[in-house]
This record gives structure tokens, C-alpha cells and sequence, in this order.
């Protein structure tokens, strides 16, 4: 994200593509029935209510390809949501899945998604994680999102040092 003087906008396609994903995931947690995939329709609809909160940005920067990446991680944490819910549990364990705020699960979720199966590099998919939590989420949000993944990031690197 970056701040003028007067106005916040994203800057990276990916963060928009993120934000997307996070929209749509959010919206599943209330009603499972939506829709699951996202046209361009739905992310200028999403891109307008984040600008009430203060962000200005026009859809006209992003196209297909922004659509395409969030609807790949929306099937991406559909088909693997047990597996990195069961991640997220292991990591976090101060807190059960269940009590971990909406927000946080679902950024938590791409993040995993990003570094185990799409194999993004993990301090890009930390630093994303942490950047949309500070937008979206609590006080706490990125600190609690920063302890669960980067746990989850020095398991891999110890897993990978015993090979």
C-alpha cells in the first residue's frame, strides 16, 4: 500500500488480486451458497467500497490476469482448506481455529496457500500477509499473523535442513 498526502492505494496487482480473494473468502465464511468465483464486475463493486475507506484506485490499473490470480487463490484455499486449516491450528496455538478472527483465518489461508502450493517466496507472501492485515484487520492482526507464519516458515526451513 502507499500513502500520499491525502490518499492510500495499492500498488502491487497481486495485493489487489489478495484483497479480492479475501473479499470473496469473507463473504463465504456468511454464505456459503455465493458465488465462488470473481468477474471484473465484482472486483470494481469491491475496489469502490474500499475507496470509502479512503483508498483511491481505479479498476483501469488491473485487468484479467489480477482477476484470473485471486480466483486461483480462491480455489486454491477451497481445495486445500483442511490441510491449511490444520497448518494455521498447528501454528497458532494460543488460539483454536474457531476463535481466530474471520479476517485473520483468510489471510492466514493465503499466505499458506501462496508459500506451500504456489510455492511464492515466503518473506513476499509474510510481508503481503502482514501489509493487508494492517488494512483489514485488528490492532493485533499483523503481529498475530507474523507469529503464525513465520512459525510455519521455520518449520519448512528445519523439515528441509534434516533432508
Amino acid at each position: 500500500m502507499v500513502q500520499n498526502k491525502d490518499k492510500s492505494y495499492f500498488y502491487g496487482r497481486r495485493t489487489f488480486s489478495r484483497i479480492l480473494a479475501l473479499q470473496f473468502l469473507y463473504k463465504t465464511e456468511f454464505n456459503p451458497n455465493s458465488n465462488s468465483e470473481i468477474y471484473m464486475n465484482d472486483a470494481k463493486l469491491i475496489l469502490n467500497e474500499i475507496k470509502i475507506d479512503g483508498f483511491d484506485d481505479d479498476i483501469s490499473n488491473y485487468d484479467s490476469g489480477d482477476i484470473d490470480y485471486a480466483n486461483k487463490i480462491l480455489i486454491g484455499v477451497n481445495n486445500q482448506k483442511n490441510t491449511i486449516d490444520s497448518i494455521i491450528e498447528t501454528f497458532a496455538t494460543s488460539f483454536p481455529l474457531k476463535d481466530v478472527a474471520i479476517i485473520d483465518k483468510n489471510i492466514l489461508r493465503i499466505c499458506i496457500l501462496e508459500i506451500k502450493y504456489f510455492e511464492l517466496k515466503s518473506e513476499i507472501a509474510l510481508d503481503e500477509a502482514i501489509e493487508i492485515a494492517k488494512i483489514f484487520g485488528s490492532e493485533s492482526s499483523a503481529a498475530f499473523i507474523n507469529g503464525v507464519v513465520d512459525s510455519f516458515i521455520q518449520d519448512i526451513k528445519k523439515n528441509k535442513e534434516k533432508i
